[in-house]
């Protein structure tokens, strides 16, 4: 059941939701979530709301004293969690 996962959002055209994908393959999200992160874990997928973690950058008391930072800004939007197939990179 692991690679099946991974093939599905491997030949996936676009966006999947993990609703969608836990009925066609008849799998409990919260089991399906637990695959997905088994497949982070060994590198094969990346989160994306890690990568752009990273990537966020705030000045330090850019809203003055009561800044909370970027997980907490108001002038933030959250985004569905996503995911995307981890691209091999050869030297």
């Amino acid at each position: 059941m692991l690679y099946r996962v991974l093939e599905e959002i491997e030949q996936a055209h676009g966006p999947l939701l993990i609703s969608d994908l836990g009925r066609k393959l008849d799998i409990d999200p919260g089991v399906l979530m637990g695959i997905i992160e088994f497949w982070v874990h060994k590198g094969h997928l990346c989160d994306d709301d890690a990568v752009l973690e990273q990537g966020l950058a705030c000045v330090p008391n850019g809203c003055g004293d009561n800044c909370s930072g970027a997980s907490g800004c108001a002038f933030t939007v959250k985004l569905p969690k996503t995911y995307s197939i981890k691209k091999l990179e050869i030297n």
